[in-house]
């Protein structure tokens, strides 16, 4: 049985906060995505909370279209524990422009601005996916060009003792050790749902209306196969 599942970042009720979007590096040039460091630091991020549904910022916070990309001091501090230290973390401002508020940093004593929230910048990208044993609908013209995963299956040989990595064939999916795993869902921390990375598939719907927020989805999702059985309750009713 394989030890690695891939990260989902998804509501589990109505109360949690869903950000419409993820726009605060648009004018940078740099993607958080793409597994580089970056050569120069950032300003301060800023994340726009307005057109957002729900109250309650969980720890992964959950942006549309988004996993695993900004991260509050908790579970930072999990993923530190567990021994996981290939993340370059750059700070950001969770506002609401409309009212003024900011959400994600507060003053401290001495008038210095300290951030709950830090945006993810994952290093390591590695190529294992096993195109001989997954279900990919691919581009006729491009085939490395994926389009869909139907059935991912990896190539474990190439893993060695990494911890958490994104997908080289598709970074947008990230990838954890099932000890990683484990911690961050023995701490608490909300916002994490992981799939087991042997099955699983993309999910053909997660660009339209999509509550919770789902990206990918497993016959084992603890949410129910997202093809095949209904959302949770309290976020199908949104």
């Amino acid at each position: 049985m394989s030890k690695y599942f891939v990260w989902e970042t998804r509501r589990a009720n109505e109360t949690h906060m869903l950000v419409p979007a993820f726009a605060a590096t648009r004018s940078l040039g740099v993607s958080f995505i793409a597994s580089r460091r970056f050569p120069k630091p950032l300003p301060v991020l800023n994340i726009e909370l307005d057109g957002a549904i729900g109250s309650v910022m969980t720890d992964d916070l959950v942006i549309k279209k988004r996993r695993c990309l900004v991260h509050s001091y908790l579970l930072r501090d999990v993923l530190s524990s567990v021994g996981v230290d290939n993340i370059d973390y750059y700070p950001c401002r969770l506002r609401q422009s409309r009212s003024g508020r900011n959400m994600g940093s507060f003053t401290d004593e001495n008038g210095r601005e300290r951030y709950r929230y830090k945006v993810a910048n994952i290093l390591d990208a590695i190529f294992c996916l096993d195109r001989d044993e997954s279900t990919l609908e691919v581009d006729d013209e491009e085939p490395s060009e994926i389009w869909y995963i139907h059935d991912l299956k990896l190539l474990e040989d190439r893993l060695g003792d990494v911890l958490m990595f994104r997908l080289g064939e598709n970074p947008s999916i990230v990838i954890v050790h099932e000890s990683v795993k484990n911690a961050v869902e023995a701490s608490g921390v909300t916002g994490p749902v992981f799939l087991p990375a042997d099955g699983y598939r993309d999910y053909p719907g997660y660009s339209v209306d999509n509550p919770t927020n789902i990206v990918g989805t497993h016959d084992l999702d603890p949410f129910g196969p997202a093809c095949e059985a209904p959302l949770p309750d309290s976020v199908a009713q949104l």
